[in-house]
């Protein structure tokens, strides 16, 4: 026995000696080679096994039983180049170099797949996670402004939870929605702006669909654009952004992160409004010589200019009324009767405004092993407001995660929930929008501290008593605010799931399923008010919509000699279901009670739906040859539910590297060179229901019977999608060792079948129809430049990235008659609000504002000898001075001449500060706030000069650059010297051309200071693995704008409605706001 068991020590002895022999212990450190600080979970992985580690706080690694035939590690770090070093048996010290060309070989295309980016013959352009959120923007799409060529962002005001317009090259479309495609991992989502009202009166934004989803969520986004999209066919007209969410990386371990923002939101850019002359009629110094010379301007003002008391001109919501600040006494609304000095309140506007606060917090866990990954993270964002009373208010979550089954089957799957409320949202547009009746119609004598503090004054027997400035037309803009509601909540949740199969090495089988569900609802609460709900009314709705995606894809690669093959073939199955239902009413008994038994009439009741569905196949390959030749070609058909036939989308591509071609290319000077060319085509199906009949109902009834009716548009069975043509060539160069990189992108682009509704004789049953007809072409340039200017492992390294962008658009037909080619159509309505419209105009580029202009001396004045060639486009008034008009003239586009990008980044040791300009050159813009302030006597420009105080001479006015003439007796026109009053002049409400401006604007887009804290810091916490602490800055300044923008408004804030019909609109948004703040991240 004793022999056994010596015999058995033995053995497992010899077998631990053995096994100890098999195995050894492999220690090190990574250092930063330009740095020299220790890289901080940096991958360790013995080469030919998946034994491995990753570096702990200080850079350093252990692995315990490496394989003793193992000869090299491979060592990696997202940013620095892999290396592949000998293995040492005493402690290794490893030097990693940053390598900027290694985040850049690799993007994401469409359906989600990673190519090289040196293969492809089209455009692309990724802003990765750190641009997106250095400076603390919470909004996906504005961290998206100015950094990406070729796409224009239109900011629509600064309420919380905004929405905003993306165009991709320019507008093309005469389509209201011509928004992008947004892709989330691979899966489509719906964008859909939620608002209400017409583009003039009584909208609110709830804004759109990316703002459900979190930046600090966000790894990289892509823009595709032209050729890139055509994998996308039918739904892809209008470019596609394809957005990828952050992961677990490739390291063993668990990290924990926290992220904070803390933002101060201060509102920036008050239009410009004068403080000489308060409320009133007829009040100024000219009047009272001109009428009154015999009192003295103290009796004058109370007598004809204003006087609350006695009624005088206190109807008036108009500042034409007497001086301020020159010792008037006047009885005022909250004088009690009594001659209080009548003095001007120049900041009253700023201080209905309150300091918004914005705060975001993110906590992410990663925890990843041999075979799987996972991130998770829950977000809080809360928002107040600059308006008193507003917020929003956001949580999220997101789950993402990958596993290896065996080496040939794996998964992952990708989820977020969000759900976003707010208890208020201001009103937009005119009607119940305090916003309007601040600027343009307050007295700029008003005091908004009293207002404030007032506002919910009640009588003896507990009714309100509106306390306000005036008794007719507006509310106090506190009363608006807390008692004249819109509160929402949106529920929503998207993602995806794959399953992969692997049975060879070149062969790749996906299936993949994703949905996009949200619940939205909405509650408008109206009190009362002076203007559309005298009795009160509520409106409550509910929106939900489900977007189905499945897809499955076979994707090859396979190697044959010089050349390489890769292809995909896939089929998608889409279905979206929309239903919208909506209840209240237009008059209640009983004021703030919001319930239908409290109705007076009719009880609104509303619903509407839609179901799309379309099947598709796909497919591309991609031929290289020696890494220097791709050609590319890819074709997608669509059956869309929406449109009778199917259709057909081709693209194919050439890119050609000539420095991989010819080694002497390449020196000190270049680096790399590409060519490339691309055509596609791609389109853009319609709504549901636009090639048949349907019914609808509407709110009213008859003998007590809900009404149904038929849409007022004539369907078209043979409607097809609108189909877009772009073909591009495009140049890449890598200079002076990647020191300087541009890409450069000439484009044009033509989109024509679009789908038009025009009138047609109501004798036929419906008063609009559907037709396929129309072009419009549209040619761009895309450049962008990235500098290593200062490039010091050390020192002081600067970065700086320009992104250029200019596109022209040119309308060539409408519609023409099929038989002659005459044309039956030469112009096509896509947005209008107050008399003015914007137009697509044959021969024209897309959107030309036509509204009344004046009217002034044209060439055929001239050849008819009743003027002179100097007097060429002067104004024509008549006998009174007063300036003629003339209607349907075009007065302005409101397209941009070109857009520039500047982002600059330094940094210095530990330290890094970036900055972004963003510069827009034209695009002309309607001004809701010019026309009202100018016509009620606020703007700044109504007192310039001293204009009040003497008449005007219109031909020699100092208010504007323009020249006027009048007709003298021989029927002739000469130099006007008719005089008349600035009431008069200032008064031209009819003539939108007047309050056209050019909307070029230079702002500071976004600044932060940042310091990493030094690893030798963070040891000492024996917890953190990295932090950051920033300032951040977004919105800073607008530094400059066109002259004739006379009452400096941020030219961002647009219209009442978010689509095309909103564009070169400003109607009285909400004020933007320059958010400053702190930014802190931290690592466990």
């Amino acid at each position: 026995m004793k022999e056994k068991v010596l015999y058995v020590l033995i053995c497992l002895f010899l077998g631990a000696e053995i096994l100890t022999a098999q195995t050894r212990r492999v220690t090190g450190v990574v250092i930063s080679e330009d740095s020299g600080e220790p890289v901080i979970g940096a991958s360790v992985l013995v080469k030919g096994t998946t034994v491995g580690t990753i570096t702990n706080i200080d850079g350093e690694f252990t692995i315990p039983s490496a394989p003793s035939s193992a000869k090299m590690l491979i060592v990696s770090y997202v940013g620095l180049q892999t290396q592949e070093v000998p293995i040492a048996p005493e402690k290794m010290t490893i030097m990693m170099k940053s390598d900027d060309k290694v985040l850049d070989e690799v993007v994401i295309t469409a359906m989600g797949i990673s190519r090289e980016k040196k293969s492809l013959g089209y455009a692309i352009q990724e802003v990765k996670a750190d641009e997106l959120t250095k400076a603390g923007s919470a909004s996906v799409t504005n961290s998206l402004s100015g950094k990406i060529a070729g796409v224009q962002i239109n900011q629509f005001g600064g309420s919380v939870g905004a929405s905003s317009r993306i165009a991709v090259r320019g507008n093309g479309s005469l389509n209201r929605d011509q928004q992008p495609l947004i892709v989330v991992d691979g899966i489509p989502i719906s964008n859909d702006t939620q608002r209400t009202g017409d583009n003039t009166y009584n909208g609110v934004d709830y804004g759109s669909g990316l703002n459900d989803i979190n930046p600090e969520d966000i790894e990289s986004v892509s823009v595709l654009k032209g050729g890139s999209a055509a994998l996308y066919g039918m739904r892809a007209g209008n470019g596609v952004i394809l957005i990828t969410t952050k992961s677990g990386k490739a390291n063993n371990g668990v990290s924990i992160s926290y992220d904070m923002n803390l933002t101060f939101d201060r509102v920036a850019n008050i239009p410009r409004l004068q403080n000489a002359y308060g409320q009133g009629h007829d009040g100024d110094e000219w009047h009272w010589r001109n009428t009154h010379p015999e009192m003295n301007y103290q009796e004058y003002a109370r007598t004809y200019g204003f006087d609350y008391a006695n009624h005088i001109n206190d109807g008036y919501d108009e500042s034409w009324g007497p001086r301020l600040d020159k010792g008037l006494k006047l009885t005022q609304y909250d004088s009690n009767g009594e001659a209080v000095d009548w003095v001007s309140h120049p900041h009253n506007v700023r201080d209905f405004f309150q300091t918004g606060v914005t705060q975001n917090h993110i906590i992410s866990v990663q925890a990843n092993s041999e075979k799987m990954t996972t991130r998770a993270s829950l977000s809080y964002r809360k928002q107040t407001g600059t308006v008193p009373n507003t917020d929003q208010t956001r949580y999220s979550g997101q789950f993402n995660t990958a596993m290896k089954l065996n080496n040939q089957v794996w998964f992952d799957m990708a989820a977020n929930y969000t759900r976003t409320k707010s208890d208020n949202l201001i009103t937009q547009g005119y009607g119940n929008n305090p916003i309007n009746s601040l600027i343009a119609w307050s007295g700029r004598q008003i005091d908004m501290r009293t207002l404030k503090a007032n506002w919910d004054q009640r009588d003896a027997i507990g009714n309100y008593t509106y306390y306000n400035w005036i008794d007719y037309y507006h509310m106090n803009p506190y009363f608006t605010v807390n008692m004249n509601t819109n509160s929402y909540q949106r529920d929503r949740i998207f993602g995806k799931s794959s399953l992969y199969y692997q049975p060879f090495n070149w062969l790749k089988l996906e299936g993949r399923i994703g949905i996009d569900f949200y619940d939205s609802k909405t509650f408008e609460k109206h009190y009362m008010d002076r203007g559309d709900y005298p009795k009160g009314a509520f409106y409550q709705s509910n929106t939900k919509n489900t977007e189905f995606n499945a897809d499955f894809i076979v994707s090859a690669y396979k190697t044959f000699g010089d050349f390489n093959l890769t292809g995909i073939l896939g089929a998608n199955y889409w279905d979206v279901n929309w239903e919208w239902t909506q209840m209240g009413a237009n008059a209640l008994t009983v004021r703030g009670v919001y319930t239908m038994a409290n109705k007076i009439g009719d009880a609104v009741a509303e619903m509407d739906h839609s179901h799309i569905r379309s099947n598709s196949l796909y497919g591309n390959f991609s031929l290289g040859w020696k890494n220097q030749l791709y050609v590319d070609a890819s074709a997608r058909n669509d059956w869309n539910s929406t449109i009778k036939d199917d259709f057909f989308y081709p693209s194919v591509s050439v890119s050609w590297i000539p420095t991989a071609s010819f080694e002497n290319l390449k020196g000190s000077v270049l680096d790399f060179l590409k060519f490339r060319a691309g055509w596609a085509q791609v389109g853009s199906a319609t709504t549901a229901y636009r090639n048949s009949y349907y019914y609808y109902a509407y709110r009213s009834s008859f003998n007590g019977v809900s009404q149904m009716y038929k849409s007022y548009v004539y369907p078209n069975y043979n409607l097809k999608p609108e189909e877009v043509t772009t073909w591009e060539i495009g140049t890449e160069l890598g200079l002076f060792q990647d020191r300087l990189h541009m890409d450069i992108a000439y484009y044009q682009k033509k989109t024509e079948d679009q789908i038009l509704e025009v009138t047609t004789s109501n004798t036929v049953g419906f008063s609009s129809m559907l037709i396929n007809a129309g072009r419009i072409d549209n040619k761009g340039l895309e450049l962008q430049i990235r500098a290593d200017i200062f490039r010091n492992k050390r020192g002081l390294n600067w970065t700086s990235t320009l992104n250029f962008a200019k596109d022209a658009s040119k309308v060539k037909y409408l519609y023409n008659d099929p038989q002659t080619g005459k044309p039956l159509l030469q112009k096509y309505q896509i947005g209008w609000t107050w008399g003015i419209a914007t137009q697509a105009i044959v021969g024209e580029k897309w959107g030309d504002l036509v509204g009344t202009g004046y009217a002034r001396v044209t060439e055929k004045d001239v050849t008819d000898n009743i003027a002179t060639k100097d007097q060429l486009g002067a104004i024509k008034v008549n006998a009174n001075g007063a300036p003629l008009t003339m209607a349907n003239t075009v007065i302005g586009n409101v397209t941009p001449d070109y857009l520039i990008g500047w982002r600059n980044e330094f940094k210095i040791k530990d330290f890094g500060f970036g900055f972004m300009l963003d510069f827009r050159k034209g695009g002309d813009i309607w001004s809701q706030s010019m026309a009202h302030s100018y016509q009620a006597g606020t703007a700044a420009e109504t007192v310039k000069n001293g204009i009040r105080e003497r008449d005007v001479i219109s031909g020699i006015d100092v208010q504007t650059n323009e020249r006027f003439v009048m007709k003298d007796a021989s029927g002739k026109w000469v130099k006007n010297t008719i005089a008349t009053d600035a009431y008069s002049w200032f008064n031209k409400y009819g003539c939108n051309e007047t309050y056209v401006f050019d909307g070029s604007f230079l702002k500071l887009r976004e600044a932060y200071v940042t310091w990493t804290v030094p690893p030798s810091l963070l040891r000492k916490t024996n917890c953190l693995k990295h932090a950051t602490i920033s300032l951040i800055g977004t919105n800073l300044a607008l530094l400059w704008v066109d002259k004739s923008n006379t009452l400096r408004l941020d030219p961002e804030t647009g219209g009442v409605s978010s689509d095309s019909r909103g564009v070169g609109f400003e109607q009285a948004s909400t004020p933007g706001s320059r958010n400053f703040g702190f930014k802190l991240g931290l690592t466990f």
